[in-house]
């Protein structure tokens, strides 16, 4: 009987499936380059279709993909902090270097799926 409801707990867990969203958002540095404030920046297009997305099932993430080096990471820190002043959860907001251009940040949407 046990190993019956440990299986179909495994088979639960299993269906489970962790994608990535297809939003193709890309927060260029000249998008950046603007007095921020909370209205400016839901006024920037791309921030505000992320947030929009991300408020559409709040149980999704947020993968912030960033240029390497020190200008990089501070670049995406600020941009997390914003995200987290606008009332995303700091825990929701993943960064990881890698994105594609070194004036460009990725930005992600991961979902959850049960």
């Amino acid at each position: 009987m046990i190993f019956k409801v440990g299986g179909l707990i495994l088979a639960l867990l299993v269906t489970v499936n962790v994608f990535a969203e297809d939003v193709n958002t890309m927060l260029r540095a000249e998008t950046w380059d603007i007095p921020r404030h909370g209205e400016a920046l839901l006024n920037v297009a791309e921030l505000s279709s992320v947030m929009q997305t991300w408020m559409a099932d709040t149980k999704q993430k947020i993968e912030l993909r960033y240029p390497g080096g020190e200008e990089g990471e501070l670049w995406v820190e600020e941009l997390k902090d914003w995200f987290v002043s606008l009332g995303v959860p700091s825990d929701v907001i993943q960064v990881a270097p890698g994105s594609n251009a070194e004036d460009i940040i990725n930005i992600v949407i991961i979902k959850t799926v049960n």
